[in-house]
């Protein structure tokens, strides 16, 4: 397994809004904005199980700070490939309490490896297209198209 080192602090536009008032409760289109997601998104992982969201006195979504953070984190993992079978089975184990602490250190594990694996295969990706975007920089319409 790899060690991981990486600075592990949350980007400084959500550690802000997380850092207001713990009061404080956002809008679903609040939140929506804050994590650059869809409300729809949002109603989705509710939906799904992974979330409670508390409702005001109106019956409107309103979002505290763990619920923010824990729709963040939903989020950024499934943009990381995560399943939502491997997203609920994660909840189901965070749900269960401290005593699956280890079961969830090996889900974020072997999530770092496949974050990994991608990062290595969209470098490959980039090299590529700058090498195809340099050649076709440097030729003519006349010298024919290959690959």
């Amino acid at each position: 397994m790899t060690q991981h080192t990486a600075d592990v602090s949350r980007p400084s536009d959500l550690r802000q809004a997380l850092s207001v008032d713990s009061d404080r409760v956002l809008s679903i289109s609040e939140v929506s904005e804050l994590l650059s997601i869809t409300a729809h998104t949002a109603r989705y992982y509710e939906r799904a199980g992974l979330l409670h969201v508390a409702r005001s006195q109106s019956g409107h979504r309103v979002y505290d700070s763990a619920t923010v953070e824990r729709l963040d984190f939903l989020v950024r993992m499934r943009t990381s490939g995560m399943g939502i079978s491997q997203l609920k089975r994660y909840v189901e184990l965070v749900r269960a309490g401290e005593a699956t602490t280890p079961q969830r250190l090996q889900i974020m594990a072997a999530q770092r490896e496949h974050i990994l694996t991608q990062i290595h295969d969209l470098n490959l990706a980039l090299t590529t297209t700058d090498y195809k975007i340099a050649k076709y920089a440097g030729t003519t319409a006349s010298e024919g198209a290959t690959s």
